[in-house]
C-alpha cells in the first residue's frame, strides 16, 4: 500500500480541501467578511478537492505543500470576495488580512506535511504487519512487498586524518633546559 493509490489519494485530497476551505472560511469571517452560502462553500471545496487530487500523485513535503496552500488561500479569498461583491458585502483586503492568510497557509502546509508522513509511515507499518501475519498464518502464501526508498538526510562523514606518528610530543621543548 502506498499513499499514491486511489483510496488514499482521495482521502488526502479530501483532508487538504477540508483544511484549506474551512481555514479560509474562518479567516474570511474573522476579518469581517460575510458568510458564503452553502453552495459557494461546496463549490470551493469541490475545486480544492479536484486540484488536490490532481497534484496528489505522490507524497509531498512542507516545501512542496507551502505554495499549494498559499495558492489555495489566495484562490479561496478571491472566491469568497467575489461572492461578497455579488452580494454587495465587500470588505477590504489589507496587509494584515494577507499576513493572516500567509500564516494560515504556512500552518496548513506544516500540518499537512506531518500528516502525510505519518500516513505513509502507518501504511508501511500495516503492510509489514500484514505481510508477516500472512507468512505466519498463511501457510506459505507469497506476499509481494515493494521496498520503499528512503532519502538519507545525514551528511557524509568527514574522513579522519591518518595518525602521523605514535610519539608523544608532550612536555617542555627539548632545548629549554640545555
Amino acid at each position: 500500500m502506498h499513499v499514491r493509490e486511489t483510496p488514499f489519494r482521495l482521502l488526502r485530497a479530501a483532508v487538504f480541501a477540508a483544511v484549506s476551505a474551512s481555514a479560509s472560511l474562518l479567516l474570511h469571517l474573522w476579518s469581517g467578511g460575510h458568510a458564503p452560502g452553502p453552495l459557494q462553500f461546496a463549490a470551493a471545496f469541490g475545486l480544492l478537492f479536484a486540484a488536490a487530487y490532481g497534484v496528489g500523485g505522490r507524497q509531498r513535503g512542507f516545501l512542496a505543500l507551502t505554495p499549494l496552500c498559499l495558492a489555495a488561500q489566495w484562490g479561496l479569498h478571491e472566491f469568497f470576495e467575489y461572492g461578497a461583491v455579488a452580494a454587495s458585502h465587500a470588505h477590504g483586503s489589507g496587509l494584515s488580512m494577507w499576513l493572516v492568510h500567509i500564516a494560515a497557509a504556512l500552518a496548513q502546509a506544516s500540518w499537512l506535511a506531518r500528516g502525510e508522513s505519518a500516513l505513509a509511515a502507518l501504511l508501511d507499518l500495516l503492510t509489514l504487519f500484514f505481510a508477516r501475519a500472512m507468512r505466519v498464518f498463511g501457510a506459505g502464501a507469497l506476499v509481494v512487498i515493494r521496498p520503499r526508498r528512503f532519502a538519507l538526510r545525514t551528511q557524509t562523514p568527514r574522513p579522519v586524518p591518518a595518525v602521523r606518528t605514535a610519539i608523544s610530543h608532550r612536555g617542555p621543548p627539548r632545548l629549554a633546559f640545555s
